[in-house]
């Protein structure tokens, strides 16, 4: 039997695509090896300047147009469940107008590890919507591979001098041959047999799909909502989100409250506030995500500032190019 194989079209600053988490890693979770799942680099703001139909000086329509993004955000948050932090937003400035640098880091990083890239653009998601982190910034970019396993150094080439600039144009030509107007959206396909779906999209849905499209073969596994699970699941990533438990286990948002708490108050995770919502994340690793931040944030700040200024040019030189 051919595994099921499925695409998302993305931008790691698209807040829909933040939205679709919970679905994709109820995917994963739920059919383990019987999928793949990859992601197709869409582009989706160029130039911040050019999105709206603003005038004035450069700067105001920066700022103006971060102002309806952090609106559009908090809209989009409350329709999908994922929190975002939107106080003082600034992701877009004059010096960084554009969402493409995460795009090519995330091919970068593909290159070099590819299912190593996957959690390297969740980190990337994470670090726009909930640490209000300016992700285009090369030092920022250089901290969060490191944060996920990727050595510094060899991130950067790949990114400066490697081939990942031409990857990503690559993939933005899929998204144009595909017919892909707007992210998410997904191909989901088994053998020459395909179907893309537009927008973001619920579980059902995708269940629907990959059912039919291996006449029924291909089924998520059965998990029920126990603690025990629900700690399994979080293990996935180094943090969670409520509504990805939700998801992944077919609950409403009481009995999903209701088992946090019981596990919050056993130890076994904890919950910290952010944004419009709270992150969580298994006990017996609390301290080592954050412990290991903090060392990638001293290991590698000097390192990535040097990498940083050293390849400026070239840095500058391959956003001329992509764009």
């Amino acid at each position: 039997m051919n595994k099921i194989k499925i695409y998302q079209f993305t931008d790691p600053v698209c807040v829909w695509c933040w939205g679709n988490e919970p679905v994709v890693r109820a995917l994963d979770y739920l059919y383990g090896d019987k999928i793949a799942i990859e992601y197709v680099m869409g582009g989706l703001i160029e130039d911040i300047t050019t999105l709206y139909d603003l005038s004035g000086p450069k700067s105001t329509i920066i700022e103006r147009a971060n102002e309806i993004i952090a609106n559009n955000w908090i809209a989009a948050s409350t329709r999908h469940g994922m929190p975002v932090n939107t106080e003082h937003m600034s992701l877009f400035s004059e010096r960084y107008p554009s969402s493409f640098p995460q795009n090519i880091a995330y091919e970068a990083a593909k290159r070099i590890n590819p299912s190593l890239a996957k959690k390297f653009l969740r980190r990337i998601r994470e670090a726009t919507f909930i640490e209000q982190r300016r992700t285009s910034q090369m030092d920022v970019l250089v901290e969060l591979a490191a944060e996920t396993g990727f050595d510094a150094a060899q991130f950067v080439d790949e990114y400066t001098t490697g081939s990942a600039p031409g990857d990503f144009m690559q993939e933005r030509m899929k998204c144009r041959r595909n017919g892909i107007t707007g992210f998410p959206s997904y191909l989901i396909k088994n053998g020459s047999t395909k179907i893309i779906l537009g927008g973001y999209q619920n579980l059902s849905t995708l269940h629907t799909v990959i059912g039919r499209l291996s006449d029924g073969k291909i089924k998520p596994r059965k998990v029920g909502p126990s603690q025990a699970n629900v700690v399994d699941f979080m293990q996935q990533c180094s943090s969670t989100y409520p509504v990805e438990i939700e998801v992944a286990f077919g609950l409403d948002r009481n009995k999903t409250d209701l088992i946090i708490s019981q596990l919050a108050r056993s130890g076994r995770i904890t919950s910290t506030p952010v944004g419009n919502g709270e992150r969580l994340m298994v006990a017996a690793k609390a301290k080592s995500p954050s412990a290991h931040r903090q060392k990638a944030r001293k290991t590698t700040s000097a390192q990535a500032n040097q990498i940083a200024t050293k390849d400026k040019n070239k840095v500058e030189s391959e956003k001329e190019v992509v764009k």
